[in-house]
């Protein structure tokens, strides 16, 4: 469940919420703007909060020092993950002092407050690192709905230790196109480039002709012995037995 606090400043985010599909509930919350409970290490109950900012409200919080001095150490005594979200079109003049557009006239104007982009910056800045609020921008309403929603699914849909889009290994790609199966044999132990040019020879699909990479994982050590590899030499060179092994334990899943 989101729970939205139902004063100003974000119960007009409540409507538009819910008809994005999202569970929300208005309340009165004595911290943050918005707070639903995330699924941590192995679904461990997270508490995250969200304090909701437009940029002239923010620059007003920062200057009474009511964000930093209040709503902060709240936020950090009640959540787990605090977050502050900060909306509006990030406008500033030659000199850096921070302006926005008249509702009326659409004529850009100084931001009341008399701050700097650059103070603005360093503010937040700090704010992320001493006092745990993690800075999110959104430029227009919609940006910061989309966002919320994002953070939510983020917390909610997967425990924290599941998730997968941090983990990668990268591999440079290659100068010259290499096929499917040599891009997928060439990560293996002792494969890589050369050796895989030679693997897609051998173990090719009767009937498509490509190499096969069911054929290469199921083929004996003897088999992959008997290829032969350039060296760093230019010499053609037969991988032997031992390195065979190897590579036949690496598809079994077994240690040579």
């Amino acid at each position: 469940m989101l729970f939205v606090d139902n004063r100003s400043g974000s119960k007009e985010l409540v409507k538009p919420l819910v008809e994005m599909g999202l569970p929300v509930e208005s309340t009165v919350l004595d911290a943050a703007d918005l707070y639903f409970e995330g699924r941590g290490v192995r679904g461990a109950p997270l508490s995250i909060g969200i304090e909701f900012k437009q940029l002239g409200e923010l620059v007003q919080a920062l200057r009474s020092e009511r964000l930093q001095g209040y709503q902060m150490l709240k936020m950090r005594a009640t959540y787990a993950h605090s977050y502050l979200f900060i909306e509006g079109e990030l406008l500033f003049d030659k000199q850096g002092k921070l302006q926005r557009r008249s509702k009326f006239t659409k004529s850009v104007v100084p931001l009341e407050g008399q701050m700097t982009v650059g103070e603005l910056y360093k503010r937040i800045q700090v704010l992320h690192l001493c006092g745990g609020l993690n800075p999110w921008w959104t430029q227009t309403r919609k940006d910061t709905l989309q966002s919320i929603a994002a953070l939510y699914h983020t917390w909610t849909d997967t425990n924290l230790d599941q998730h997968k889009s941090h983990l990668a290994i990268y591999q440079a790609p290659t100068l010259v196109p290499i096929s499917p199966f040599r891009k997928a044999i060439k990560a293996w132990p002792h494969v890589g480039f050369k050796l895989s040019k030679a693997a897609e020879d051998k173990f090719k699909n009767k009937e498509t002709g490509l190499g096969s990479v069911a054929r290469a994982s199921s083929a004996s050590a003897e088999e992959w012995a008997d290829l032969f590899a350039i060296n760093d030499k230019g010499q053609h060179k037969r991988i032997g037995l031992k390195v065979a092994e190897q590579i036949v334990a690496f598809c079994r899943g077994l240690t040579p």
